[in-house]
């Protein structure tokens, strides 16, 4: 007579291969790419606050501005003849960064800069720009104003 072998079968093994895979891939589909869903909801709450400004310069009568940081932005106000912080600077989430482009041209961003690099006139005239949400090299979202409209996301204007 023959005597049970004690240990799992070769589909056994590969049953529980199979389903440690199947499972770490969900868990990395779940999370997918920090990067992306941070510049897709910061770039949401910059156009909103860009939405917010426009509105609030017309209505008030005043001019607002973005003070923009590589890693960081700072709403403004003009008072006094001179522009005014209205509240600390804003940091972005790490691994984030901004880039901006003016009238087709790259324009470097200094933490030491004070003044706005984008403004809101009570005239409900803006600054022209293209705001970009990176990770360098990789462009996540743009953020883009012809200076008339309201500012809009443009998916063409960024990379994958």
């Amino acid at each position: 007579m023959r005597r049970a072998v004690a240990g799992f079968t070769l589909i056994e093994m590969m049953v529980v291969i199979v389903l440690i895979g199947v499972m770490a891939s969900m868990v990395r589909i779940s999370q997918g790419d920090n990067h992306a869903r941070l510049a897709r909801q910061e770039a949401d709450v910059l156009l909103n606050l860009m939405h917010g400004l426009r509105e609030k310069a017309v209505l008030e009568g005043l001019e607002f501005g973005l003070r923009l940081e590589p890693t960081a932005y700072q709403l403004m106000g003009f008072t006094q003849d001179q522009w005014q912080p209205l509240q600390p600077a804003v940091p972005l989430p790490d691994g984030l960064q901004l880039a901006l482009t003016l009238e087709g041209q790259s324009h470097p961003l200094h933490d030491s800069a004070h003044r706005p690099q984008l403004i809101w006139l009570s005239s409900d005239e803006n600054t022209a720009f293209d705001l970009h949400l990176e990770s360098p090299p990789v462009r996540w979202r743009s953020i883009v104003s012809d200076g008339l409209n309201d500012a809009r996301i443009d998916d063409n204007g960024s990379l994958p």
